[in-house]
């Protein structure tokens, strides 16, 4: 190979590599500053806990001791069954409003936004 073509051979080459790590660079530049440039809102549903108007249970609670007072006077006709089954009727109201009140929510819509590079 004579002198002049390998000179040529890596001016090109030399020259290729400058073109493409320049080209390179800007669109690499380019992508980073419109990406965090960018911010895009959207809406969702959120699912929240309905607030508890009886935080204590009190209404589950005394139906509950009603129920089982009653059921528990039926079954053994003594005070000391009726007073069972008021006890149990009780814990079992308190914890079914409980269980009532955990599963009620309530569906809202929120706009977010966020960049488009996070979402």
């Amino acid at each position: 190979m004579n002198k002049s073509a390998l000179i040529g051979t890596v001016f090109g080459i030399t020259a290729a590599t400058a073109v493409a790590a320049i080209g390179g660079y800007s669109m690499l530049d380019d992508s980073a500053s419109s990406a965090t440039a960018t911010q895009e809102c959207y809406e969702t549903q959120v699912e929240q806990p309905r607030e508890a108007k009886d935080d204590h249970r009190i209404a589950g609670t005394v139906i509950g001791a009603l129920v089982g007072g009653a059921v528990g006077n039926d079954v053994g006709d003594r005070d000391i069954t009726t007073a069972a089954g008021a006890a149990v009727g009780a814990i079992a109201g308190n914890q079914a409003q409980k269980k009532l009140q955990e599963s009620r929510t309530v569906t809202t819509t929120e706009t977010r936004c966020g960049s488009a590079a996070t979402r």
